[in-house]
Order: C-alpha cells, then structure tokens, then sequence
C-alpha cells in the first residue's frame, strides 16, 4: 500500500521527515509522497534517509491556490515527483513563506481583536517550518484548554475558511500557475481533495483543472475522518471522482493527508491505496 499526501514540521505537520518515514515504515507503507505546503524543504532529508530501507519516497508539494472568480475559495494543487532543486520552485516557496507570515500576522491580530490572548513570537515559537494556521491553533488549544481540546477545533470556530478570524492571503496563487510549476519542476499535478466541496462543484472544479493541464485528482482521501462525511456519501463521492477523472483523462491519487496528532484519527496507510497508483503516475511522468 502507499501514502501520496502526507506533512511534515516543514510545513504543518508534527513529524520530522526521519520520524514520518520510520511511521510510514511501521505502517507498512511501501511508498510515500512528502507533500508539504507550499514547501520542498523536507524532501531531500526524506529521500536521504529512506536510501537502504524498504520504502520508496516520492518527492512532492501541495501548493495553495485561489479561484474566488469561479467560485472556489481555496483550491490544493499537489505536485509528485518535482524536482525539490529546481530554481523557479525553490524561488515560488521563499516568495510562499514570506506570504504566509504576512497572513498569519492578520490572523492573529484578528484573534487579538476576538479578546484572545495570544502573539506571533508565540507561534513562531512552535514553528519549525513554513507557518501554517495550524501553529496558530496549537498555541490557542494551549492557552485556551477550556474553549478548545484540539486543533480541529479551533478551525471549527474561528479559523475555517469564511470564519471570523480567517484571512486570504493577498498574493494569491492559481491553479493554472501552479500546475505550469509543478510542470515545469518536472513533476504531476494532482488535485487534491476536490471533496471539500458540494459534490457538483467539485465535478465542476475537476473538469476546470483539466481544461488548464492538470493531469490527475485525488480519488482516495479520509473525508469521513476529516469533513465528517458519511460512510454513504464517502463512498458516492470517491465514484464520482474516479468516473470524473476516467471522463477528464486524469491519473488517479490521494492518500491520508497526514499531519500527526493534529488531526484526530488520521493514520498512514489508511486508505488501503494500491501500488499499481503509483506505478500508474510514473508511467505517466513528463519525459525530460
């Protein structure tokens, strides 16, 4: 079995990349895809230690993007197997981090404005990567045991998409640039987790990110673990999009979307995702 959506500390999961593939190991992963938001720093260090054992990893990124004019607030592009050296890459991750600081300082501010006693240095404290919202929902599950017992928590009643203390970021990214990107690093965009939508919009969403050169989407994915879908609607959705993807041309993916105990029941190698995926995505890889 295999794992392509997975998080380290470089962005905002809670393992670093040694921990993350001793786990993957343990869960007895044959694969992996380390795909960090808006971040390739993991990468290298996974791809490194992973050299001798009995795991392939791939190396990746989930980069955020925004279509508010089609109506989607917040689209994930992930990229597989980019080249974590390529210049325009590293470039678009530094110019990324400098953004997200920007973001989460509003953030902040507008949990300050809230009555919540709580400041950046704080956050920056428990941020070893990129920072992400979640560092800013540690640190309020911190202080605040009373009002919040975990992160997911803390997104549920401030820090969502359209909730009172969220904040888009102003140099917003699109879906076409960041599939031309990850073309260009030599890589496979993949939609991931179109779910998170109503499921017509997200049929819409997947044939909008075809018609752009997207070249796959993410038909595994724990929405009932993470959204809090039914077992029956899971099960409608994870069809649509594979007849969705099949109509469209597009490769098949996903995996737990994995970022430690942040969320609540998320493991590796749940998603009983087959092998022959991956062997799929690489037959498919841009000849170079």
């Amino acid at each position: 079995m295999i794992d392509l959506h997975t998080h380290t500390n470089a962005s905002d999961g809670e393992l670093s990349a040694k921990e993350l593939i001793d786990l993957a190991i343990e869960s007895k992963l044959k694969a992996i895809a380390i795909t960090d938001h808006d971040t390739v720093k993991s990468c290298e260090e996974a791809i490194e230690y992973a050299k001798g054992k009995d795991i392939e990893v791939v190396p990746g990124i989930e980069i955020s993007c925004y279509e508010k004019g089609k109506g989607f607030v917040e689209v994930h592009v992930v990229g597989l197997f980019v080249d974590y050296k390529n210049e325009e890459l590293l470039k678009f991750c530094e110019e990324m981090k400098e953004e997200r600081i920007k973001q989460k300082k509003l953030i902040i501010g507008k949990f300050q404005d809230l009555g919540f006693d709580i400041t950046f240095k704080e956050v920056e404290e428990i941020t070893k990567g990129n920072m992400g919202r979640p560092h800013i929902a540690k640190v309020l599950v911190i202080k605040y045991p009373q009002e919040f017992s975990y992160v997911g928590e803390v997104f549920d009643k401030y820090l969502g998409n359209g909730k009172a203390a969220y904040v888009e970021r102003s140099d917003q990214t699109k879906v076409k640039h960041a599939i031309e990107l990850i073309k260009r690093a030599g890589g496979i965009p993949i939609l991931a987790h179109p779910g998170i939508y109503q499921k017509e919009d997200a049929l819409e969403l997947i044939d909008y990110f075809s018609s752009v050169g997207g070249k796959g989407v993410e038909t595994y994915y724990p929405y009932t673990l993470i959204n809090g879908v039914s077992e029956e609607k899971f099960k409608d959705l994870s069809n649509a999009f594979r007849e969705a993807a099949k109509k469209n041309g597009l490769l098949e993916s996903g995996g737990s979307d994995f970022h430690g105990k942040t969320r609540k029941n998320v493991f590796l190698n749940q998603m009983n995702i087959p092998y022959f995926i991956l062997e799929n995505l690489k037959k498919n890889l841009p000849q170079a």
